[in-house]
């Protein structure tokens, strides 16, 4: 047997399952976590050009930093010996573009169903900043259960970014697909993949693609010129709802498209429910081959991501002069009658459709903040099923739901699937956005993503709140080193400061900090402690609130370990505890309760875990295999401040402070 080729003494090639435009695509084994993984390789003629090395790389982190359901994970990043490579999800199925050629048009509903799915993905890298560029049917893989997953994120671009390339102002991207404003060069919005996302519906629709020429200044020319043909010339039975997204999606004015993706991906859901209203004979569909893969083999230009010379489309624009079509009086007469009637039919069937409709709809309710099983229990009240994921969410406590489609109020059938994002807190690392948070929020978000505040300064501003954060250092959503300090500007006024952290500092470190800010140390309780002695252990202010300078902060402090003293001192100490007032903070105190948890999901078992938790440990108290539905109840005893993780399947439900 002829030995595999493996990179980094890691993953092993198989076999090749795909070309690129930049790169070859295999089929490989990670041999340290043992599982299938896709290995997309920087093509030799490449690998030397730093530009070609970069935009390979920069697929890699932008992937990277997105993690949703319906987008490709990225996996790992290297080089060896020359050879660039980047390691992604193993996905086994086809492209949409497979898919199409050979069984022609979808279904209505799987159309749907997919651009929900692709435009919930766009949505998600959006509102991380990125735009894709190069949304197509080739660059959207169908897994065997049915799920759409966007990959090669090789353009994408920070949003605004400009789409030329280089000194010889060339565009890059598949030019089937380009928008208007992507042909031209122009900085680059969300609303250039809602375009692109749009040829994608209209080619999974009908079968065919909007625009073709002989070549890609020809094709990138009806991008900026021509008008979008109608769905309904290719299959009249289109629901007009279907054809409406299509056209606003395919705009070429941005202004009259889809402001984003996530509007696009409401109208998607909305389409989707009257499919499943109305399905009869009007709304079902018998998809057939492509006659010879007509299409696609009659297509002079290639529909791979390449440059096109941004001269040359401006040439072709200047060279192309409007046709005036001459139709007669009479055709047009017959076309506007029969346009009528048939639209004031389709009208009719809608408002009908529209009033039944909303008569038996169910409104969506608002989960954000909720536990899963609280999600669950009222989901199920409603008779409406869910599915769910995670994410990072710095604003939403992990284990809450944070994000939900449809959105809270909305109107759905009996029976729709509700999509729950649950959040993962804050992502280790990523500066959380803590402007107009006061002090002691701000520092719960930065420990919350493994930060820290480093120095705070003080200013008045008469129009923010007091005690507010008015800037920080580090703008949101950057990636620091975890444990790295971000220093905040905090507004108070005039004769006012702010406590500040004092846990861990030796006494004369803290009277030293105390008096720079105007404060000085209160009362001092010793504490026994496994912390050095004289270190502070906390104080009775809480750090970031605001007070009047000259403020006096009470603290505990540790005496050390608590080390076998002579019978003497103890009844010394007994004495002195029974003649005089104790100074010393009280002791943590510990409390029998009992917790109780709902396991979420249908009857088929699940693996679940409890465990208890407090400033100190970590420890599990429960595992076991139980079916949907059960009830867990559980007696710990547990000192005050500790609280309870929930997990089922290895997934946080609930972080239940006790």
């Amino acid at each position: 047997m002829e030995d595999r080729i493996t990179l980094n003494d890691r993953y092993e090639i198989i076999d090749k399952i795909g070309d690129g435009g930049m790169a070859e695509v295999f089929h490989g084994y990670d041999t340290i976590l043992h599982r299938d993984v896709t290995i997309k390789i920087l093509r030799d003629q490449y690998s030397q050009n730093k530009n070609f090395v970069a935009r390979f790389k920069q697929e890699a982190y932008a992937a990277a930093s997105l993690n949703h359901a319906n987008i490709a994970s990225v996996y790992d990043v290297g080089n060896e010996h020359g050879i660039q490579y980047i390691v992604l999800e193993y996905i086994l199925g086809r492209t949409l573009k497979e898919i199409i050629v050979e069984h022609g048009p979808l279904d209505y509903k799987t159309a749907v169903k997919y651009a929900i799915g692709v435009a919930s993905a766009l949505a998600h890298a959006h509102s991380k900043n990125l735009v894709h560029c190069d949304v197509k049917s080739q660059n959207i893989l169908v897994d065997t259960k049915g799920i759409p997953k966007i990959t090669d994120f090789g353009i994408a671009k920070a949003v605004g970014q400009s789409n030329i390339q280089g000194e010889e102002k060339e565009v890059m991207g598949s030019v089937y697909y380009l928008a208007p404003e992507q042909a031209l060069g122009q900085k680059v919005t969300p609303q250039a993949d809602v375009y692109s996302l749009g040829v994608v519906l209209f080619e999974m629709l009908t079968g065919n693609l909007p625009f073709k020429g002989d070549t890609p200044e020809e094709v990138a020319r009806q991008h900026l010129e021509c008008q979008t043909p109608s769905v309904l010339q290719y299959d009249p039975n289109v629901p007009q709802a279907l054809d409406n997204i299509v056209a606003k999606a395919l705009a070429k004015n941005p202004l009259q498209r889809y402001g984003s993706a996530q509007e696009l991906e409401h109208d998607l859901i909305d389409a989707e429910d009257m499919l499943y209203e109305y399905e009869d004979a009007d709304t079902k569909r018998v998809t057939t081959p492509l006659e010879d893969n007509k299409h696609y083999a009659d297509a002079a230009v290639g529909d791979e991501t390449q440059v096109i010379s941004k001269t040359a489309i401006i040439k072709s624009l200047n060279n192309t002069a409007p046709q005036k079509a001459q139709p007669s009086h009479k055709s047009h007469t017959k076309r506007y009658v029969a346009l009528f009637l048939g639209a004031l039919l389709i009208m009719l069937g809608f408002i009908y459709g529209a009033v039944q409709y909303n008569k038996d709809a169910i409104i969506v309710p608002d989960l954000k903040g909720k536990t899963v099983v609280q999600a669950e229990e009222i989901l199920t009240k409603l008779k409406l099923t869910y599915s769910l994921a995670e994410e990072y969410n710095a604003e939403v406590k992990s284990g809450q739901v944070c994000r939900q489609n449809p959105a809270a109020k909305s109107r759905v059938k009996e029976g729709r699937k509700i999509l729950v994002v649950i959040s993962k807190g804050a992502e280790p690392g990523i500066v959380p956005d803590v402007t107009k948070k006061n002090l002691g929020e701000a520092t719960v978000m930065l420990h919350n993503a493994q930060l820290e505040v480093g120095s705070v300064t003080v200013k008045y501003e008469k129009s923010a709140p007091q005690g507010s954060v008015l800037a920080q250092s580090t703008p949101p959503g950057t990636k620091l080193n975890l444990n790295s300090k971000v220093d905040l500007t905090v507004n108070i006024s005039d004769g006012q400061t702010v406590v500040p952290g004092l846990a861990g500092l030796s006494l004369d470190e803290a009277k030293s900090t105390l008096a720079s800010l105007g404060l000085s140390l209160g009362r001092i309780n010793k504490v026994n402690s496994k912390e050095k002695a004289n270190t502070i252990l906390d104080a009775d202010l809480q750090a970031g609130k605001v007070v009047e300078k000259g403020t006096s902060i009470n603290v505990n402090v540790s005496m050390g370990e608590d080390k076998k003293k002579p019978k003497e001192d103890e009844k010394n100490k007994d004495a002195n505890a029974t003649n005089q007032p104790s100074t010393q903070a009280p002791a943590t105190t510990t409390a029998e309760k009992t917790v109780e948890f709902v396991v979420p999901g249908s009857k088929s078992k699940h693996a679940v875990k409890l465990t208890l938790s407090d400033a100190s440990s970590s420890r599990v108290i429960y595992t076991g295999s139980l079916e949907g539905g059960t009830r867990v109840r559980q007696t710990v005893t547990a000192a005050s401040g500790s609280s309870i993780q929930f997990y089922v399947d290895d997934r946080l439900m609930e972080d239940r402070k006790l």
